[in-house]
């Protein structure tokens, strides 16, 4: 063998090495590629079924459970005078307005209702002007990164209303008024307890975090998303509204004067009748 065959030898046997370190090379990372594609869509798989166990966790509780009706209601709704003792109530004018408010815990239009026009409404209520009535529904259940805190937080207040009246008051305000924003996860069931203690409430931490009441608010949403709001002329539910004798108050919800004038507007048409603008 001459000495231009054994360098031909040699540079082929080199380029072969080099071609089989090359396939080890590429099959090294073809693994590794799989492997990390692997584990990216375990990482995804994972988070779908964290999500999907979270929001079953959220929501599969209230299909199995019972309904079980709310103590101390009136049809579907919450009549403050009547959760005070029978001693305690004020004595009512001959003709009081009824006044009926349907909230949404999540809905920040109803803090709002809350503050500014629920310390002209109280005030009513301790004059026995008015019969005042909460009606606790859970249109924003979606919009609360699956805890459905609308609907939580309407059976705590069920709770309250069941076992310690008397702290309705102070609980719906709270709630009202220190709310949770939209589309995020709410007060936790723990955390609505305490806030449930702190207004006074005994004896319901177990009924809030059991959510007991949870079907009964998804059962009484529903009844009244079917049929026109009560006493009214076909009007729909809609969440937050105020009713005053069928009337529904569509003028600025954080002006209690514009509010205050509403109902004396309503008084004087009882008293006297509507007054025709056209005429002098």
């Amino acid at each position: 063998m001459t000495n231009d065959d054994s360098d031909e030898t040699l540079t082929n046997e080199r380029r072969d090495a080099v071609r089989e370190k090359a396939k080890r090379v590429n099959a090294r990372i073809q693994r590794r590629t799989i492997a990390r594609r692997v584990a990216i869509a375990v990482v995804i798989i994972a988070a779908v079924v964290a999500a999907g166990w979270w929001v079953w966790r959220s929501v599969a509780p209230e299909l199995d459970r019972p309904v079980v009706l709310p103590k101390n209601i009136s049809g579907d709704g919450i009549d403050v005078t009547s959760l005070l003792p029978e001693d305690e109530r004020p004595e009512q004018v001959d003709e009081p307005f009824d006044i009926d408010v349907y909230v949404d815990y999540l809905d920040p239009d109803a803090g709002t209702i809350e503050s500014e026009l629920g310390p002209e409404m109280y005030e009513w209520v301790d004059e026995g002007v008015i019969n005042l009535t909460y009606h606790p529904v859970s249109l924003r259940a979606g919009e609360s990164n699956g805890t459905q805190y609308s609907t939580r937080a309407a059976g705590a207040v069920m709770c309250v209303v069941s076992e310690s009246p008397r702290a309705f008051s102070a609980f719906n305000t709270a709630l009202l008024t220190d709310q949770p924003e939209v589309s995020t996860e709410g007060h936790t069931d723990a955390e609505l307890a305490d806030i449930a203690a702190d207004s006074g409430a005994e004896g319901v931490a177990d009924c809030i975090t059991d959510r007991t009441y949870a079907p009964w608010v998804s059962e009484a949403t529903d009844r009244a998303l079917e049929r026109s709001i009560p006493g009214t002329d076909g009007v729909g539910l809609s969440a937050p509204v105020v009713i005053v004798d069928g009337n529904v108050y569509d003028g600025a919800i954080d002006d209690a004067a514009e509010f205050s004038q509403f109902l004396f507007t309503l008084e004087s048409e009882r008293t006297y009748g509507e007054t025709d603008p056209k005429s002098d």
